[in-house]
């Protein structure tokens, strides 16, 4: 199903007049020029409510765009299968075109129920530690025109009062994100990651210290012991379903002996793992031996970055060789030397994190009215957020808020 909507908008409804006290700063003629003129370029967006009607536009132009492998199709189109249609998010995919009919952007949104309201957000919720939205590359966009995407998406659905945008990137690859135009906040949680650019020996010299490293050896020559110790990029279907079974009982013991809830018993959470695993669109490192799968790590890719998504490692007695640390070694030369320019540890906190990365990637919400109830329940929306990251940057909060979670849990 889609609905084609025009540049004028939604008649005075949308969001063009609820940020009309926005100025839109240019910095010369020259960049109001080009913005005028790609203006005049924008012929229409079009809204899609399922993934078969948007597949071949949305699969073209992600091969071209910018964008993190998060927006890509396939991963997605998993979660909303096995994810989004059980939680009640509806798809709503907006897509501006030229007057060549090209793809200008593509907004992968769903819709759902906050209560009463009727909210737009990126599709795949927590499980996307990226949202971005794909972008034509090489193209510097204006307010002025995703101010008149959102208009058309406003017109196209009466009822939908606002759009919650979180854990954005302030740019992907050097490509600026279009959203902060808008007004814009701080996320709860920050990314960690890796500047690679180097070869794989060469990025952990610079990175750790001598000492360390020689601890990482020490330690992997126990492991190495071990009838069967191999390090490997899961490749068959066998080697898959090994480390999806292990990463999810290792989770499980995890979660169990810290007494919080485990966001992967969710059936419909596993189901969703599994099918991007066995889809090739989530990328598996590992370390194993014959008894067991020692340690995991897997991410999504886009040929310059490796993002990872979930890990997991074992709670035998081969734990304290530290097998989890040794295997993000063996990622990190294992993606230098294939050329990526970036691993990310993924969004959070966590002491390995530190050790490993060298740049911390701040992120940002959006919360932006797309009617006048929208434009009253967003300052809600933003304070709610503001106590969540006011809650996880304060240690003594952060410790408490998450023993009343494990309590409640109980």
């Amino acid at each position: 199903m889609r609905d084609c909507a025009g540049p004028k908008g939604s008649s005075g409804k949308g969001v063009r007049n609820v940020l009309s006290r926005v100025d839109i700063n240019l910095s010369s003629q020259n960049h109001a020029a080009a913005a005028s003129a790609r203006s005049e370029a924008f012929a229409r967006v079009e809204i899609y409510r399922d993934f078969a009607a948007a597949e071949a536009v949305w699969r073209a132009f992600e091969q071209t765009a910018d964008l993190t492998p998060y927006q890509r199709f396939d991963f997605l189109h998993l979660w909303q299968q096995h994810v989004g249609t059980k939680e009640g998010v509806a798809p709503l995919i907006a897509v501006a075109f030229d007057a060549n009919n090209e793809p200008l952007c593509l907004l992968p949104l769903g819709k759902f129920s906050r209560g009463p309201f009727r909210i737009a957000c990126y599709l795949a919720g927590k499980h996307a530690n990226y949202n971005f939205g794909l972008w034509r590359s090489g193209v510097s966009f204006t307010r002025r025109f995703v101010t008149r995407v959102l208009d058309a998406l406003a017109e196209a659905e009466p009822d939908l009062a606002a759009l919650e945008l979180h854990n954005q990137p302030f740019s992907w690859h050097g490509a600026e994100n279009p959203l902060l135009t808008f007004p814009h906040q701080a996320s709860p949680s920050i990314g960690y990651r890796l500047k690679l650019g180097d070869n794989g020996e060469a990025v952990l010299a610079r990175q750790l210290t001598s000492s360390y490293r020689s601890r990482i050896r020490g330690k992997e020559k126990k492991l190495a012991k071990l009838p069967g110790y191999r390090y490997f990029v899961a490749q068959t279907p066998e080697e898959i379903a090994r480390c999806m079974d292990a990463f999810f009982a290792q989770k499980r013991a995890y979660m169990t002996a810290m007494k919080i809830p485990n966001p992967f018993d969710e059936p419909e959470t596993e189901a969703f793992l599994r099918a991007v695993a066995n889809a090739r669109v989530l990328e598996i490192h590992a370390l194993e031996c014959e008894s067991e799968v020692l340690a995991l790590y897997a991410g999504v890719i886009d040929g310059k970055r490796i993002s990872t998504l979930i890990s997991s490692y074992t709670a035998s007695e081969n734990s304290r060789w530290s097998p989890g640390i040794i295997t993000i070694s063996h990622i990190v030369a294992n993606v230098a030397d294939r050329g990526f320019e970036i691993m990310d540890l993924g969004v959070g906190e966590a002491e390995y994190k530190f050790v490993y990365c060298d740049e911390k990637e701040e992120l940002f919400d959006s919360f932006i009215p797309l009617s006048k109830t929208g434009h009253a329940i967003v300052p809600l929306l933003r304070a709610q957020a503001n106590l969540k990251r006011f809650v996880k940057s304060t240690p003594a909060l952060w410790r408490t808020a998450k023993t009343v979670r494990g309590l409640i849990s109980r």
